[in-house]
């Protein structure tokens, strides 16, 4: 009776030993930082924010309206800082700050999990806002990243980075 007893007890001991292990952890996601300072985007052709308009979005390599927004997609809002031409010439923008946002409202809707991209064609003059995330109640995943901004914007830019 005693074996018996004490085999019950080493599968218990086993049983919370086991319960006691930590379980791997998950692979660590990279950070949205990989668009820095100094980076630069590169506008295939001109631009132009159409009349009574501030602003333009991306999804999906393409200029869209706000009607044909996918909400499980990520998308950018193009917007001019105050002061700024409202035709963005093709060439270099270069990335003068980048911010992260939980949850920005605009003119089109609640985005969540934004990354604000600011950029300049120029230095010292007004430039624009590129703000990227997730439309609101869609499938949001974090903040965006590098691939995910670009596959928004990519039919009219290009991106060099600096990382």
């Amino acid at each position: 009776m005693t074996v018996v007893i004490r085999r019950h007890w080493v599968f218990a001991a086993a049983a919370l030993l086991a319960a006691c292990q930590h379980a791997t952890p998950p692979a660590v996601l990279p950070p949205p930082q990989q668009v820095v300072t100094g980076s630069t985007f590169n506008l295939y052709s001109p631009l132009a924010f159409p009349t009574g308009s501030s602003e333009l979005l991306f999804q999906n390599e393409r200029l869209i309206s706000a009607a044909n927004l996918s909400r499980d997609m990520s998308y950018c809002r193009l917007t001019p800082d105050s002061g700024a031409p409202r035709t963005i010439a093709a060439g270099k923008l270069t990335v003068g700050a980048v911010s992260y946002d939980e949850r920005e409202v605009g003119a089109t809707g609640a985005m969540t999990a934004v990354t604000r991209i600011s950029l300049a064609a120029q230095a010292g003059r007004p430039g624009y806002t590129l703000s990227c995330g997730w439309p609101a109640g869609g499938s949001a995943r974090g903040f965006t990243n590098a691939d995910q901004i670009f596959n928004a914007i990519g039919g009219q830019f290009s991106m060099d980075l600096l990382r």
